[in-house]
């Protein structure tokens, strides 16, 4: 099976400012580390999309929505033909995000 880019959404690139931002408060070297650790995570989707656990189906959000964990955080995201689009992050801790805030997220 070939890999699929993985791309962001707007959501995603904002949370993971935001975790980052949290994290440089106290170290900016580790917010970087952590940032790249993240990315190159998020990136081994293409190889294997399917191969974590659905959250949401079709009729619950509008599409099919699966996660993964990157340490305490819930990675979101739906796979298409054609790419890999990372719906937003979210910590462990947070509310879980629902079917119908997802049907939010371009």
């Amino acid at each position: 099976m070939p890999r699929k880019p993985v791309r962001f959404t707007d959501e995603s690139l904002r949370q993971i400012e935001t975790i980052g931002d949290y994290i440089a408060v106290d170290s900016p070297e580790s917010a970087l580390a952590w940032i790249e650790r993240f990315h190159r995570a998020a990136m081994a989707l293409a190889d294997f999309p399917e191969s974590h656990a659905v959250l949401y189906t079709v009729e619950q959000a509008g599409r099919e929505v699966r996660q993964t964990f990157f340490g305490v955080y819930r990675i979101l995201y739906e796979v298409r033909s054609d790419v890999v689009n990372v719906l937003t992050v979210r910590h462990g801790a947070r509310r879980p995000i629902g079917p119908e805030e997802i049907k939010g997220i371009a």
